[in-house]
């Protein structure tokens, strides 16, 4: 089994966040995260959401966030595992 590692961690601001949207809660953790790292690509890319369905009618958001960064074609996966999906 081939070796994985995290290099690099961001998030996204917490409490009452009403007037920010998804995609800019995801842009902003997801773009300290590879800051970060210290890289300048990545290999894949898993996003852990608790009901985006539910909250903003999204439910494909792994390639959407993929896309949202300027990483279309970057294999994106969506976990959703209710609280503990991040």
């Amino acid at each position: 089994m081939r070796e994985v590692c995290i290099v690099g961690a961001g998030m996204s601001p917490w409490g009452e966040v009403w007037r920010e949207s998804l995609r800019g809660l995801f842009v902003d953790a997801a773009r300290a995260a590879i800051e970060d790292a210290g890289v300048d690509h990545i290999d894949s890319m898993y996003v852990g959401c608790m009901s985006a369905g539910l909250f903003v009618q999204q439910e494909h958001l792994g390639p959407l966030m993929a896309d949202y960064l300027g990483m279309r074609g970057v294999p994106a996966a969506h976990v959703e595992s209710a609280c503990a999906s991040g």
